[in-house]
């Protein structure tokens, strides 16, 4: 699953360029993907501005100047960067949108993964895409408060499937909830109705920590010797105590511990 900081980044990388450009053709690759109306496309999108391009946990928001918006869920695996318009079209591109100046931006995804939804005014809550979707863990709203309200009402969870629930925080992955464990010190495997208030406290403020390091110091945090995410292979040892690390599905996912800096109690 693409996790927050990759899908931030996708979009530092194409924001200056497409936003105040105005889209003048929309190439609607895979119908099973890009579920858009053509009257709709013609209408409200094709000669139409961009007007900002966000995030919301993985799906990416396109607003357009015509009070119509793009709504993207990255699925799995997407990918939207700018390509040039004479290059062909892949067996992942799923829809294109193109530029006066003969580029385009491109959302690629493997299968069926990902979806594309048009959206009217702000209205994001009626759309089929973003109707449940929980609240982005770098906003502000996101209080030590709020997490601890969160975590009351998914008291039944593990803390690793809280973190994975998009419908209570949108954007977290697998690998970055390992993390985000690791660096507060709390088993994954724990009950949330059995965490204190100073793990939780900790878990908070680590969610913060990591994501945002994540997205504006990626290389930097993807070479810390002090990262659990640059030791997951097989027979890696605990970055900090070099204690023999355990792997083991928690949730049906992957899910890499250190036994000795995150205890159970």
């Amino acid at each position: 699953m693409i996790e927050l900081p990759a899908v931030e980044r996708m979009i530092e990388d194409i924001a200056g360029y497409t936003t105040g450009k105005t889209v003048s053709t929309i190439c609607m690759d895979d119908p099973e993907v890009v579920e858009l109306d053509g009257d709709l496309v013609h209408e409200h999108l094709e000669n139409h501005a961009v007007d900002s391009v966000e995030r919301h946990g993985r799906y990416v928001v396109l607003r357009f100047r015509s009070d119509y918006s793009l709504v993207m869920d990255m699925g799995d695996d997407g990918n939207l960067r700018l390509e040039s318009q004479t290059a062909p079209p892949t067996a992942r591109t799923k829809i294109r949108l193109q530029f006066a100046a003969g580029r385009e931006l491109r959302f690629s995804s493997s299968g069926d993964e990902g979806l594309v939804q048009a959206v009217r005014g702000d209205e994001f809550s009626d759309s089929g895409a973003l109707e449940k979707l929980g609240i982005d863990p770098l906003s502000e709203e996101l209080t030590l408060e709020l997490f601890e309200s969160l975590a009351l009402k998914n008291g039944r969870s593990t803390l690793k499937g809280f973190l994975l629930n998009q419908k209570a925080i949108a954007g977290i992955g697998n690998e970055y909830a390992d993390e985000i464990c690791f660096q507060a010190g709390v088993r994954p495997d724990l009950k949330v109705a059995d965490l204190g208030k100073e793990q939780l406290q900790r878990l908070h403020r680590y969610l913060k920590r990591v994501l945002r390091r994540a997205t504006l110091h990626s290389s930097a945090a993807h070479s810390d010797p002090g990262w659990l995410i640059n030791s997951r292979g097989s027979g890696s040892s605990c970055p900090r105590c070099q204690h023999a690390l355990e792997s083991r599905r928690i949730t049906g996912r992957k899910t890499v511990i250190c036994p000795r800096c995150q205890r159970a109690a």
